[in-house]
């Protein structure tokens, strides 16, 4: 490639941790970086806008016209393209293979975060042909690309990375000024913090009742717990939390926008994350980084890459109530000494997955993908990709 090579890069929205990494990306000096957002009104999460693109372009598009267009004019050496199933990602995919550009996916997709069908897993195997390299967000992800043809000395890590530096920093002040932010955000003196979108994946019901029991057997020094998000299971779990009798000590702060989150990453004692299915679950991320124990489901795709039993924090299975709710009383029952130490070494592990090492991987990718462009694509793979871009 020259010096500099143009690369596209295709995301529905740009968020805060996306921000980050390209960000990272760009300092590397070495690609000219475009972003193509191509469902930039996306509400799925309630996040501010991300204004500043900083040293990368943007490009909003809003149709397989307006995207073909852009890609004609910034004419990218590199596609690279967040995931393989959404249609703009096909449309993409069928320009890059049209015009012999290779391309690049980053996934975090895992075995069995989903349910799986063996022609379903077929078709995907065709698509995933197109791709002369990927970024990965860990081991579970790795493992399932491979499942599907491409071959591990063609990945690459680390894709779930968030802003390690912007948590530490932000968590490390919120515990100076302490008294003044929890009574600020209405905060109980010290509990567990669970971030998370209100669906049914997020296995939210069964945390709330092993809260109840850690409640009942521990009485009243028990930690709270503080529930963090939104969505269509809002008043249900409203009720659920009413019905058990722990409107008082199970807090609802709602959606947290960025700027505020490092403070009650920094206030809380632990994070909990109980998922039925979670390809990774950056939530974990985020509160390593600010210096948590985490108490992880061993469904999300990061439990095998970011937990270490007892270290930093413990595995857990979700459909477990009752080893929840012990698991609850091990970590509010450790010492303030344990827990600081479990916090470092959260920081220690987080460490591999910060922004610099996405911008690595990712810039390993372009070059191994660049490298692989005149390889031969199966014909196959190109009528399915040229079939799904004209749906």
């Amino acid at each position: 490639m020259s010096r500099s090579p143009i690369i596209a890069f295709l995301v529905q929205r740009i968020g805060p941790y996306h921000h980050a990494r390209l960000t990272a990306w760009v300092n590397l000096g070495k690609s000219v970086v475009w972003v193509i957002e191509f469902r930039s009104d996306d509400g799925v999460y309630a996040w501010s806008g991300v204004r500043d693109g900083g040293e990368y372009h943007r490009r909003q598009t809003h149709s397989k016209e307006q995207l073909w267009h852009a890609l004609d004019e910034i004419n990218p050496q590199v596609i690279v393209c967040v995931g393989y199933a959404d249609l703009e990602i096909h449309q993409a995919m069928w320009w890059a293979l049209r015009k012999q550009v290779p391309l690049v996916t980053c996934s975090d997709t895992t075995l069995t975060d989903g349910p799986r069908s063996w022609g379903k897993e077929q078709f995907k195997r065709r698509v995933v042909a197109a791709f002369g390299a990927a970024l990965v967000a860990g081991s579970r992800a790795q493992h399932y690309l491979q499942g599907l043809g491409l071959d591990p000395q063609y990945q690459f890590r680390a894709w779930d990375a968030v802003d390690n530096c912007y948590f530490e920093q932000g968590a490390g002040a919120a515990r100076k000024n302490t008294p003044t932010l929890l009574a600020q955000l209405k905060l109980p003196n010290r509990y567990f913090l669970c971030m998370a979108r209100f669906i049914p994946e997020k296995n939210l019901p069964r945390l709330i009742e092993a809260y109840a029991s850690y409640v009942g057997h521990t009485g009243d020094g028990a930690w709270a717990l503080v529930l963090s998000g939104s969505g269509p299971l809002e008043e249900k779990l409203r009720r659920t939390i009413a019905d058990a009798g722990l409107g008082s000590v199970v807090h609802l702060p709602g959606f947290i926008q960025y700027s505020e989150l490092p403070a009650y990453y920094g206030l809380a004692g632990a994070l909990v994350l109980p998922s039925v299915s979670e390809t990774w679950g950056l939530v974990v991320n985020e509160a390593m980084a600010a210096g948590l124990p985490v108490m992880v489901s061993a469904h999300c795709g990061c439990a095998p890459d970011l937990v270490r039993e007892g270290e930093n924090g413990f595995i857990f299975e979700p459909e477990d109530v009752t080893a929840l709710a012990d698991l609850m009383r091990t970590v509010a029952g450790l010492d303030e000494t344990r827990r600081t130490a479990m916090g470092r070494r959260s920081r220690e592990i987080v460490a591999a997955y910060s922004p610099a090492a996405f911008a690595n991987g990712l810039e390993a990718a372009v070059t191994c993908a660049f490298a692989r462009r005149h390889r031969r694509i199966p014909w196959l793979t190109r009528l399915i990709v040229c079939l799904m871009a004209k749906r």
